[in-house]
Parts: C-alpha cells; sequence; structure tokens
C-alpha cells in the first residue's frame, strides 16, 4: 500500500527536518538540534517533522528555540519541546513536497 502525501494545513507552520536515512540514535535528539537556520522565522514553527526516507517519522511542538552553546556547533540553533504522537503527519510522505530538493530541512506554510 503507498503511503499517503502529506497535506499540511493552513493554519499549521512546519520545519521538515531530514534526520538520516537509518535511526542511530535518540530520535529527538536527532530532529532537535544544530540546525543551520535562523533562529527567527524557525522559531516561528508550530511543528517540527522528523523524515526519514521522505516519511514522517516524528513530529515534535517546539516550545523554545535557542543558540547551541556546543563549541562544536557555534552558529546553529536547537529546540526543547515535545513530541506529539497522535499527529495526522505520521507516516505521510513527503515526497510531493522536497521532490529532489537536496537540502535537510524545508519550511511549510512560512
Amino acid at each position: 500500500m503507498a503511503t499517503k502525501d502529506l497535506i499540511p494545513k493552513d493554519t499549521d507552520r512546519i520545519l521538515c527536518v531530514k534526520v538520516g536515512k537509518v535511526i542511530r540514535e535518540n530520535l529527538y535528539e536527532m530532529t532537535r538540534k544544530y540546525w543551520k537556520l535562523k533562529i527567527e522565522r524557525a522559531s516561528q514553527a508550530t511543528h517540527v517533522l522528523a523524515i526519514v526516507n521522505s516519511e514522517v517519522v516524528a513530529v515534535y511542538i517546539p516550545h523554545e528555540w535557542k543558540h547551541t552553546e556546543d563549541y562544536g556547533h557555534i552558529g546553529r540553533i536547537e529546540f526543547t519541546g515535545v513530541e506529539e504522537t497522535n499527529s495526522e503527519y505520521l507516516g505521510k510522505s513527503v515526497k510531493n513536497i522536497f521532490g529532489k530538493y537536496p537540502g535537510p530541512t524545508l519550511y511549510i506554510n512560512m
């Protein structure tokens, strides 16, 4: 059975982050930190979607964004938040949105 395409709600401001092809560590930690993004824009996100192989594998509701304090990642940002385990976005395909876009992050409705 084919995976259904992600269709974002108009009111949701979404940041999609590709976390790799294989989950090797804590998925929340892989999703939440060390992104090279402008904090002013990222902090507008109502949802952060973790993407593996073009599929949404986790959805987080960010509560706070900040510049990372990890010396090896100066200039990057991270968030703290909670997982939304019953999100309608889980299991959806983002191929229709990402297409062949090579970047690791993508904003939707922002």
